[in-house]
């Protein structure tokens, strides 16, 4: 999986923003020959866009949680928090472990 930071949006501002990041799809021998990218835009969609409007992030995650870090609020109800809190229990594990992990197996980001 690869990300792509928007760097230049002429002609699709409704559909990029300069700053954002967005996920890439895999592209065909000729699309990547006309330098190419398809990229899940602000639409939802999957659209070819030029290259030149995007420019790489790597992602680097850390294994264990250090101070410092960014984090993430995540708002449940009330009913997924309690089944979350008795996941975390039956497993006994933390909460915040269980989602951690759930983030580590489910998506498929790079490690490092």
């Amino acid at each position: 999986m690869i990300y792509l930071r928007c760097i230049k949006n002429k002609g699709y501002a409704a559909s990029l923003e300069i700053g954002k990041i967005y996920k890439t799809l895999p592209t065909t021998a000729l699309e990547r020959r006309n330098r190419q990218v398809r990229v899940i835009d602000n639409e939802g969609e999957d659209y070819l866009y030029d290259r030149e409007y995007f420019e790489p992030v790597e992602v680097k995650l850390a294994r264990e949680y250090k101070p410092g870090l960014s984090t993430l609020t995540i708002h449940l109800p009330p009913l997924l928090k309690s089944i979350l809190q008795a996941e975390a229990l039956a497993n006994r594990k933390s909460a915040s472990a269980l989602v951690r992990e759930w983030i580590d197996e489910r998506l498929d980001l790079p490690t490092h």
